[in-house]
């Protein structure tokens, strides 16, 4: 009877309820994680081996030769022991527990500890929760804020919020596994958030000021020129690092396309389209490399860049060195660069409709002609939409255009800027009123992107493990410079009548390029606070 239960919903969801298919996830999928965990060991891989047995049941139709708990567990089964196989651990393997049948399996996962002990353990497990992900839940669940409150609240945006609450129930689930609670089928989603909703998490009461200070947004990393920025991303960056490991990995390693076994991926296709290579920049201010994960490589990488830009890397001990089916993947671009002249540093300023003074630097009407030259206007319409070009003496461009650039692409919003500077038919030079105000930015941050790692590649024997990059940058009254490194480490199985007044004070996007290439290698948009200067620092 359960039985058949399950395959009414499965023909649900075929026909079209996406919500048949949730309560048989639902269902399943702490069983599933359980019983993955019991072959292969490792509590935060089997987590994500039972994500990956859900999408192949979703993108592959049941065939009704067995039972669907039986069909289900057979591919929870086949995919952990391909894990063991790549990571060279089929000697782990207990062969007898691997070949019982699906009830005999199920039968293991019995309630082991009472009521108390459980929310004991749960408890103690929300107490170990990062700060992030306690807040979120408890603006939500027990100030039951909305989504969008909480989102003004946090500095995020309300799908951020939501994939707060959702990881924080996540990590709740791998918490307890690794303390060794494995009863998880018998701890449901509902019990959960009951519990999170009853207590006041470590005993601390969270005023909705201190949740903002403690949780500063940092700059969103995007690994493609081509995707869309809107008001809710929060200080948007893209650099070209990412593109050219991505580039090596498509032309050097898999020879094509790179699509996933199980499934569509929105970054891997825009990636796929090469929308940026290495002939945006010159040789002298990259390095990249690739081949198998051996020590050698990285000893060779280290000197690279040692030699090349006297840098050290944030990034190389992540690789998993000395295995022999490692396959890396690496790039640093490094650029500095200073305006022809010294800007004089302005009063401290607000930005946007923050109340926090930062630091500005730029000109005004009583500023000498000397840092003048730095500057050429690329177009003026208004307050409210311009470009600028900054002058360095290394010849990189940076370019400010003010905006937002809700709903375009960085590329699209390039292109813009590009049509508008070849009609614009004003002053190029600032002239004796006019008035420049651009805030200092330093950004600091790391990524790997998710949506890339644990997945096969489709028609080989490859799989992503890692796809990380770091951006380091920084803008200020002398002029500035950044600094990135990617990697990717894969598994192989065996107008003038006015006065204008140019103040980058509210958003605005920022590009670098080298002179006479015909796109930028970097872009950023400036949306908030988080990435400038304290106006609280001392001037230079």
């Amino acid at each position: 009877m359960k039985n058949d239960l399950d395959i009414e919903l499965y023909n649900q969801y075929i026909n079209g309820e996406k919500e048949a298919f949730e309560i048989l996830y639902n269902k399943y999928i702490d069983k599933i994680q359980y019983f993955i965990y019991n072959i292969i060991k490792d509590y935060q891989k089997s987590e994500d081996i039972a994500q990956e047995v859900f999408m192949y049941v979703l993108q592959n139709k049941f065939k009704k030769e067995c039972s669907f708990k039986c069909y289900i567990y057979m591919i929870a089964k086949s995919r952990a022991i391909n894990y063991i196989h790549s990571q060279k651990r089929k000697k782990e393997i207990d062969e007898q527990y691997l070949t019982q049948e699906s009830n005999l399996i199920e039968q293991d996962v019995i309630e082991i500890v009472e009521k108390h002990e459980t929310q004991k353990k749960i408890l103690e497990a929300i107490d170990l929760l990062n700060d992030k992900y306690k807040n979120a839940i408890y603006l939500v669940k027990i100030e039951e804020l909305s989504y969008k409150e909480t989102a003004e609240i946090l500095g995020e945006t309300v799908q951020n919020v939501k994939n707060l609450i959702h990881r924080g129930k996540k990590e709740l689930r791998k918490i307890l596994i690794k303390k060794g609670f494995d009863n998880m089928n018998k701890v449901s989603k509902i019990l959960m958030i009951i519990i999170c909703t009853t207590v006041v998490l470590s005993g601390v009461v969270y005023a909705a000021t201190q949740i903002y200070k403690h949780i500063k947004g940092k700059a969103q990393i995007t690994p493609t020129y081509t995707s869309k920025i809107s008001t809710m991303d929060s200080n948007k960056i893209w650099i070209g690092t990412f593109n050219l490991v991505w580039n090596d990995f498509m032309d050097d390693v898999i020879g094509g396309k790179i699509e996933f076994e199980d499934g569509y991926s929105e970054i891997a296709d825009e990636l796929n389209k090469q929308s940026f290579t290495v002939s945006e920049l010159s040789e002298n201010s990259y390095y990249k490399i690739h081949g198998e994960s051996t020590f050698d490589l990285k000893e060779k990488i280290e000197n690279g860049i040692k030699e090349k830009f006297n840098e050290n890397s944030k990034i190389l001990d992540k690789v998993d060195w000395g295995n022999p089916n490692s396959y890396t993947l690496y790039a640093m671009l490094k650029k500095e660069f200073n305006y022809l002249e010294k800007f004089p540093t302005l009063s401290n300023g607000t930005f946007g409709e923050s109340s926090e003074r930062v630091k500005y630097f730029g000109i005004t009407p009583s500023t000498t002609d000397e840092a003048k030259v730095n500057v050429e206007v690329l177009f003026y319409q208004s307050k409210k939409e311009f470009a600028i070009k900054l002058k360095t003496k290394e010849g990189e461009e940076v370019i400010l255009y003010k905006g937002t650039g809700e709903g375009k692409t960085f590329d699209e919003i390039y292109t813009q800027i590009k049509e508008k500077e070849n009609t614009y038919k004003g002053e190029k030079t600032l002239q004796g009123n006019d008035t420049l105000k651009i805030p200092f930015i330093k950004i600091s941050d790391e990524i790997n992107y998710d949506e890339l790692c644990g997945r096969f590649i489709k028609g080989t024997n490859w799989y992503i493990r890692q796809a990380i990059q770091t951006i380091d940058f920084e803008l200020n009254n002398y002029g500035g410079s950044v600094k990135s490194e990617a990697l990717i480490e894969a598994l192989k199985q065996s107008i003038s009548e006015i006065d204008r007044e140019f103040n980058f004070d509210s958003d605005f996007i920022l590009f670098l390029k080298e002179e006479n290439k015909e796109k930028p290698y970097f872009a950023l948009k400036v949306d908030n606070t988080d990435i400038l200067v304290s106006g609280n620092e001392i001037n230079d």
